[in-house]
């Protein structure tokens, strides 16, 4: 069920009967862009009438789902879907207590303990009632003996041979924000004399200062690229809330970005992303992740650090009941969350290993594969196989300074080297910005008491949680992180079944 068209998502469920297989939905999908030599963002299944087989892209980017529950199983890129055909949709806890702090699922975790994800290059296959599952997952690479400069020039070499890999041969519209990641791709493009002829950005919700647009606009003007900046169509809460399930309840980031999807669907048959480049050459969170050393010797105390400095913080206490907050205490976010750090300990950069893995796949890949499921061929130079393995060995000497992916840009194109890139950091309080928070929450409280009045009357008392938040010393910023926690808590327990006076179980 896509957010902006509301068709529905395909399916498969399989039943293993005595008198044989009931089969319901398409016996044939494919999702993304797969190439000849296997490289893409991807996922695909095809039943035979005897055996299905399901397989997807090297990191499991592309989302897919899967439920068995005794001898049936369904398959589908859309949760909802898996919950419309099968049994109870009981919670994960483990995995939400995760979620609701760092605002990302883990691993093939999902809010629904009974649905998971499929992992990255998967075979997954399913004959008599007997599901089979296989992951040839690509291990945490360890650190490469290189210099920096080597380790720079690579990139910039490996990259521009991934761009010419994926050279649109028609006209193009392309996705640019005033980063790094988004502008590597143009100039690589421009260089190699296929531009686009239009450059899209996005404008993004308070307190976003809009400097992404501005930004790009002066590139795009430099390389004679038209460019547009596309406004919201809706409110934050209006399309957080198309939003949210659209993603398959795995994240509350993306909102923002659906005029950019809906344009990109509309207008042009190739595009480009920009995934995995912030993880991989120049995280974002790069001042965070100096401020937290990885320490092997103590995962509980990296996961602690990594919990506090995550979306919400300490902040999600506020909406929590003594109940949930008992289901989804920190306790079981920290287990769940060092025992995927364990997993990332020998990379080379085990931060950018575990967000990549996570962050990058689980939350950010949402975006771009979920709400633009039936949209445009859309190209991911930086998971080229060849740069990924370059990028994840480079040491983590090499990358903490946070400027290996600016050193690769003023090599690569030394006459932009002077246009600065939009800042991150948030803007301080404007009045503004406190009428766009007192906005939501008014349209939020609207929406509870006209179209979605359960809300109201939910056992763990959200909506009361949230205003009792609003009061006292730092409000503002708490509410802020609150609130589209808070939709994402109400709309969860609307899927899981439950209406009555307990809640979410």
């Amino acid at each position: 069920m896509s957010a902006d068209h509301g068709t529905a998502a395909p399916y498969l469920r399989l039943e293993q009967r005595s008198a044989g297989v009931r089969v319901r939905g398409r016996a044939e999908a494919a999702f993304g862009h797969e190439s000849a030599d296997g490289q893409g963002v991807f996922a695909r299944w095809r039943w035979d009438g005897e055996r299905l087989l399901v397989r997807n892209d090297r990191y499991g980017m592309w989302p897919l789902f899967y439920r068995q529950e005794g001898a049936a199983l369904t398959v589908s890129p859309d949760v909802r879907v898996l919950l419309e055909l099968g049994g109870p949709a009981e919670p994960d806890h483990d995995a939400l207590a995760v979620f609701l702090r760092l605002g990302f699922f883990l691993a093939e975790d999902t809010p629904f303990a009974g649905v998971r994800a499929l992992p990255p290059a998967a075979t997954l296959t399913w004959s008599a009632g007997r599901l089979r599952l296989a992951s040839a997952r690509v291990a945490p690479a360890g650190p490469a003996a290189t210099t920096r400069r080597a380790a720079v020039d690579g990139f910039v070499e490996l990259f521009r041979d991934a761009v010419a890999r994926r050279l649109p041969d028609e006209p193009y519209v392309l996705p640019l924000s005033g980063g790094r990641d988004s502008r590597h791709i143009l100039l690589e493009l421009h260089r190699q004399g296929a531009p686009p002829r239009l450059c899209v950005s996005g404008a993004k919700f308070p307190p976003d200062p809009g400097a992404d647009a501005k930004v790009a606009a002066v590139l795009a003007a430099r390389l004679g690229v038209e460019h547009r900046v596309l406004r919201p169509r809706r409110s934050q809460f209006r399309a957080e809330l198309a939003a949210n399930p659209a993603q398959s309840m795995c994240t509350v980031e993306g909102a923002w970005a659906l005029p950019v999807l809906a344009y990109l669907r509309a207008r042009t048959p190739v595009s480009f992303d920009g995934i995995g480049g912030g993880e991989l050459a120049q995280n974002p969170s790069m001042e965070l992740i100096r401020a937290n050393p990885f320490d092997a010797s103590d995962l509980p105390g990296v996961a602690d650090r990594m919990l506090l400095a995550g979306r919400t913080g300490p902040h999600v206490e506020h909406l929590l009941s003594p109940r949930l907050a008992g289901l989804w205490s920190r306790e079981r976010a920290l287990g769940r969350l060092v025992a995927e750090l364990e997993r990332h300990t020998g990379a080379a950069f085990p931060h950018a290993s575990f967000y990549f893995w996570n962050r990058t796949r689980r939350a950010i890949a949402m975006t771009p594969y979920g709400l633009l499921r039936d949209g445009p061929v859309l190209h991911a130079p930086y998971v080229d196989h060849a740069l990924f393995d370059h990028l994840s060995s480079v040491p983590e000497s090499l990358l903490i300074d946070g400027t290996f992916h600016d050193e690769a840009l003023r090599r690569a194109y030394p006459e932009h080297a002077g246009l600065g890139f939009a800042s991150a950091a948030p803007p301080p309080p404007t009045p503004v910005l406190v009428r766009h928070r007192l906005g939501y929450l008014l349209r939020l409280l609207g929406h509870a008491a006209w179209a979605e009045r359960d809300w109201r009357r939910g056992g763990d008392g959200v909506l009361g949680r949230l205003l009792a938040a609003t009061r006292g010393e730092g409000a503002g910023r708490r509410v802020s992180r609150l609130l589209p926690i808070a939709v994402y808590l109400l709309q969860l327990e609307a899927l899981t079944g439950r209406r009555d006076t307990a809640g979410p179980r």
